[in-house]
């Protein structure tokens, strides 16, 4: 609605002109509900850096989904525990019903959080990476030509790992069990040695062969 009024100067010759209003508005019928116009929904431009929280003390810290909390560098009031932020999902090389990859970020990884079409509400971790703090594992630029795959020990300083040495002529496969390793093969297995073989046992052997 739009009000103007007019009151006319006290000019000799006008004395009777009065005071004028003008009211110009825009109605809707009784049985419609006015509301404002919806505000947009704030987005997010492009992915963001952040940590994976938890509890004091605590490693690994996630839900029945492998989802995890985070902090991002610009919350400085975030208490960067459990209650950092809402629960995050995380992205994997390879997700399927009961079968995939499955690396879940520990306490104090640093991660890239991205958001579908923008939407704030809808925050996806796609990756992470190392930092000075977090280095990776090796001594680069030595290893260059190693490709790891390493844990660590929960609440320890041992590790389970998976390494690829791709240097010429010093090619290898390595694997490191910190503790125990199993292997199950439910039909025929075959290995072929084309050189040397060596083994050593710390401790007793035991074979069984049934038919």
């Amino acid at each position: 609605s739009v009000l103007a009024g007019d009151q006319p100067q006290a000019l000799h010759g006008s004395g009777g002109q009065g005071t004028t209003l003008d009211n110009h508005f825009e109605a809707i019928p009784a049985d419609r509900t006015w509301r404002v116009p919806p505000q947009p929904k704030p987005s997010v431009d492009g992915p963001q850096s952040a940590i994976v929280t938890g509890p004091a003390g605590e490693e690994i810290f996630c839900d029945e989904h492998g989802r995890v909390r985070v902090r991002f560098h610009w919350d400085r009031y975030c208490p960067g525990n459990e209650d950092s932020s809402c629960w995050v999902r995380v992205s994997q090389a390879w997700a399927g019903a009961g079968f995939g990859n499955l690396a879940i970020p520990r306490v104090g990884q640093e991660v890239i959080v991205d958001f579908l079409n923008g939407d704030p509400d809808q925050p996806i971790i796609m990756g992470r990476t190392y930092h000075q703090d977090n280095r990776s594992p090796g001594s680069l630029p030595g290893t260059k030509t190693q490709m790891t795959i390493r844990s660590k020990t929960y609440k320890g300083s041992g590790f389970n790992e998976l390494r690829f040495e791709d240097a010429t002529d010093q090619e290898q496969v390595y694997i490191h069990a910190q503790k125990d390793m199993d292997t199950e093969v439910l039909n025929d297995r075959s290995t072929k040695v084309r050189h040397d073989h060596t083994e050593s046992i710390g401790n007793n052997q035991r074979i069984t062969v049934t038919t």
